[in-house]
């Protein structure tokens, strides 16, 4: 695997081809398509926009993305990787206009994939073990009818009761980790991750554009529903979120794939697979500072200072602190907590290596999260 000061300023290999499929080039190397620098960002936003001037346009398009419980990047005129995978999937996939982008986008996720031993979070597998199990309840040719999206929120449901798919309780990295997608069906079993990534496909074989939104029920879980981007009708198979005001956000097929590969390095394992499972969740969802703050910590473990300035400085410079500070939200105070674990290894670092005037920075900042406690 690259070290990582080859991948922070770059897409992901997944998030590339869709900055391909979708005509932009990142020139300059930075990790983002930018405005006025030649990469296609203009393009895009004129193409796949909505709206009727190229200022709405560029305003649903540039319009930020969720990660620690905040907002990013809403009118810098970068496009980051989460917004170009959000807008994918809300405003182009399987569009009439779009056939083309959308049959690329697909083929090519689907192969590089299975080329590279990506988890089959949300892609059946070769021998279509998903697919034969819907079979067996709806029958045959079931996804090459046109349905309403109510009619396939009924499908649904339907094909989740007849696997009989029961529901997992306790935590995820105690319990081996969450299960592939032919496994969830295979063993008839999963969390409302599971689920949502079975939803993920599922609708997706009947081209309706469906999106997973993510939210905390409390201080300490997480849940995931479905969202069908048209009519913004919702699903919760298991009905967690029942009686619970929950703030959503949408969760892109990316940063899913972050969130399994962080189960999976939770699990008991040797140190060189749990920093290799840690690096991957990252890759896949950079501005989430519990991915920062445990690849860190692997880095620490191996006294890896040199790694952990570079990570953590991407971390200070790409993360707004004092959204974070400033947030009142559920979870927020564990974002703080993550964001104070994210300093701390930092400044253990910069004294690794004598670096005063950032260790002064830091301390700085860790007084603010301090005080914003009391």
């Amino acid at each position: 695997m690259p070290p990582i000061s080859q991948q922070l300023y770059s897409f992901s290999p997944l998030g590339a081809i869709y900055v391909r499929e979708l005509g932009m080039d990142d020139k300059n190397g930075n990790g983002a398509i930018d405005r006025g620098a030649g990469e296609g960002y203009e393009e895009f936003v004129e193409r796949y926009g909505i709206g009727a001037t190229f200022e709405e346009k560029e305003r649903s398009v540039d319009c930020g993305f969720a990660a620690n419980g905040v907002i990013y990047g809403a009118g810098n005129g970068r496009l980051e990787e989460p917004e170009i995978v959000n807008h994918y999937y809300i405003n182009i996939r399987f569009g009439d206009a779009f056939q083309t982008e959308t049959d690329n986008i697909e083929r090519d996720l689907t192969d590089e994939i299975r080329r590279s031993g990506i988890p089959l979070v949300w892609l059946d597998d070769e021998q279509g073990t998903v697919m034969a199990a819907v079979t067996r309840v709806l029958g045959a040719g079931w996804n090459e009818q046109e349905v309403t999206e109510d009619e396939a929120a009924r499908m649904f449901y339907r094909v989740m009761d007849g696997m009989r798919i029961r529901g997992r309780t306790g935590a995820p990295s105690r319990n081996g980790g969450y299960y592939t997608l032919p496994e969830f069906v295979t063993r008839k079993a999963g969390y409302c991750f599971e689920a949502a990534q079975f939803g993920f496909w599922f609708f997706s074989q009947l081209k309706n554009n469906i999106v997973i939104l993510t939210g905390p029920l409390d201080q300490d879980t997480q849940h995931e529903i479905l969202a069908l981007t048209d009519s913004d009708k919702t699903i919760d198979y298991f009905d967690g979120a029942a009686g619970y005001n929950v703030s959503w956000q949408m969760y892109s097929p990316l940063q899913e794939l972050s969130t399994y590969y962080k189960v999976q390095g939770k699990l008991p394992q040797n140190n060189a697979k749990q920093k290799n499972l840690f690096t991957n969740a990252f890759v896949y969802d950079k501005y989430n500072l519990t991915n920062t703050a445990f690849l860190l910590n692997e880095y620490m473990l191996s006294s890896d200072y040199a790694s952990s300035i570079i990570l953590g400085n991407f971390a200070l410079n790409n993360i707004d602190t004092q959204k974070i500070l400033q947030s009142n939200r559920l979870m927020s105070q564990y974002y703080k907590e993550q964001l104070y674990f994210v300093l701390f290894y930092l400044r253990q670092s910069y004294q690794e290596h004598s670096i005063v005037d950032d260790i002064d920075n830091v301390n700085n900042l860790l007084r603010m999260i301090i005080n914003n406690y009391n």
